[in-house]
């Protein structure tokens, strides 16, 4: 038997994407049993846009649900519409993301393995060349060799019993504090938290299209422009980061 997918999308002054994003998801060969978003404050037309598309939800009788968590950041969100869903298993998507047609169903294949606790796919730009996309896809197997790898929000699911057994992303905040952690590394520290409990596998037919971009921390605005310097600043500190937050995981279970 199949077990439920809740899929759950953080969004924040998404309107130019989200409408794309759901309906990928209506168009699934496959249906979810629930899609979650959670606004996280939007300004603009996110929230009106994910309402319109409500009827059409129903009418493939899948529940679409909103809501609105104006505070905190995008890893508040993703745990709140976690919190909100009824799946069994807990897929994970980002608001520009575009899934193949087959996403629900590739999930369902995955996890009739027991013992997997989750999986991450491989996320294409859209925004960029082959030449960066080769490279990005490189990134995954050199993570798997470094024992570095996670599942990312933008393309993953994961068991909920587990999320939950493992008290999710609580502990995350005070580490980003302690450490001064500028970025999300929500998806990291999660990572390291599920795989004590189980497997995490990487499917590289488990496909979305993103837009590469940065979100400037104080506006929360989005750039897709990104330099050079701006790209290998960026991979340098999402390495020091890893390290730190794997650190703290080798301390607490020696």
């Amino acid at each position: 038997m199949k077990e439920r997918i809740s899929v759950v999308i953080p969004t924040l002054n998404e309107e130019e994407n989200i409408k794309t994003c759901l309906c990928c998801l209506l168009k699934q060969v496959e249906k979810p049993y629930e899609v979650i978003v959670v606004d996280n404050g939007s300004i603009d037309n996110t929230r009106y846009i994910v309402q319109n598309l409500k009827k059409e939800f129903s009418k493939e009788n899948i529940k679409l649900r909103l809501f609105y968590h104006p505070y905190g950041n995008q890893t508040d969100a993703r745990n709140i519409g976690i919190k909100k869903s009824n799946g069994e298993i807990i897929a994970s998507l980002d608001a520009e993301a575009c899934t193949y047609s087959n996403w629900i169903r590739k999930i369902n294949e995955y996890f009739i393995d027991k013992d997997l606790i989750g999986i991450g796919g491989r996320s294409i730009f859209r925004n960029k060349g082959s030449l960066f996309n080769l490279f990005y896809n490189i990134n995954y197997y050199l993570r798997i060799f470094f024992n570095l790898y996670c599942i990312s929000g933008n393309n993953s699911a994961f068991r909920k019993s587990v999320f939950d057994s493992v008290n999710g992303y609580s502990g995350l905040e005070e580490l980003r504090k302690e450490y001064n952690i500028l970025y999300a590394k929500d998806d990291y520290y999660l990572s390291k938290k599920l795989e004590k409990k189980g497997n995490l596998k990487f499917c590289s037919d488990l496909n979305v299209t993103l837009l590469y971009r940065l979100r400037n921390r104080i506006t929360k605005t989005y750039k897709g422009n990104v330099s050079i310097r701006e790209m290998l600043i960026r991979v340098y500190l999402e390495i020091y980061y890893d390290y730190i937050i794997s650190r703290y995981f080798w301390k607490i279970n020696a």
